[in-house]
Order: structure tokens, then sequence, then C-alpha cells
């Protein structure tokens, strides 16, 4: 169970707090394997599931799961990741993860190496909306068509 097998992934560097514009780091040189479970100066932490500004969390591209977080009785969830880039908060969408709610009020994440650089994902120790949520796909029609 990934709730209790999980790597701790604690860089200060990843909060939304540190809007430190210079810093470029960047997860795509990370091996990421397993599942992972952050914390931010010991504080129990999640990826934030709305979108995140541009120059955050210690990079350029902030990444950010949209979908929302699972409740426990959801189990093991598939949530795409986007960066924020550009002044478009899914720029880089491309990614997708993995994500377990545990016992306990915390969650953990499978994650996978971002498409480029500078993207890294970002921390927050927030309390976050548990309540399920219903999540409606996106229908996106190409522009000017002509309907018969």
């Amino acid at each position: 169970d990934p709730c209790y097998t999980y790597t701790e992934l604690d860089d200060t560097w990843r909060s939304i707090s540190n809007t430190h514009a210079s810093v470029k780091k960047c997860d795509q040189s990370v091996s990421w394997s397993g599942w992972y479970r952050l914390f931010i100066n010991g504080l129990s932490a999640h990826i934030p599931d709305t979108c995140v500004a541009q120059y955050s969390c210690g990079t350029h591209v902030p990444l950010w799961m949209r979908g929302g977080h699972p409740t426990v009785t959801d189990g093991v969830v598939t949530r795409d990741v986007c960066g924020h880039w550009n002044n478009y908060c899914c720029y880089f969408g491309s990614s997708t993860i993995k994500v377990k709610a545990c016992p306990g009020n915390y969650y953990v994440y499978e994650l996978v190496r971002p498409t480029s650089c500078n993207l890294a994902y970002c921390a927050d120790t927030d309390s976050i909306n548990t309540s399920p949520t219903t999540v409606t796909p996106m229908t996106i029609s190409p522009g000017n068509v002509t309907h018969c």
C-alpha cells in the first residue's frame, strides 16, 4: 500500500510561497520511482489542485494537479499535471500522475518526469477541500467551424 511505503519529498523550495524568480529548479533530472509524500519543513503538504502563479515553487513553470484530490474511499486515481506558463494555467499539460488519499489526512503521489525544464512540482501546506468533486470533461471545439 503506497500510504505506508513512500519516499518523503521535503524540499522547502517547492512551497507555493517561494516566489524567487531567479531560482530555476527542474524536476526533469530526477529519477522518479514509486510513491512520494510531500512535506515542507516537516509539515505534511500536497500538490496544489488550483493554478499556481508563474515563477513560484522554486521554478519558472510550477506544476499543479488538475481534477481535485480524491477521498480515501476513491482509492488510487489518475490526475493531469498542468504547468503554468505564458499566462496559461495549463500551457504544459501532457503528464498524468497517480494520487491516493491516505488514512491520517495525507496524500501520496506517483510522480512522473516533466517533459522539459524548468518545470517542478509545487507543494502547499494549506488545507484542501476534501468534499467529493465531480470532474466535468471539457470539450474543445476547433475555431471557425460552420455548422449546417
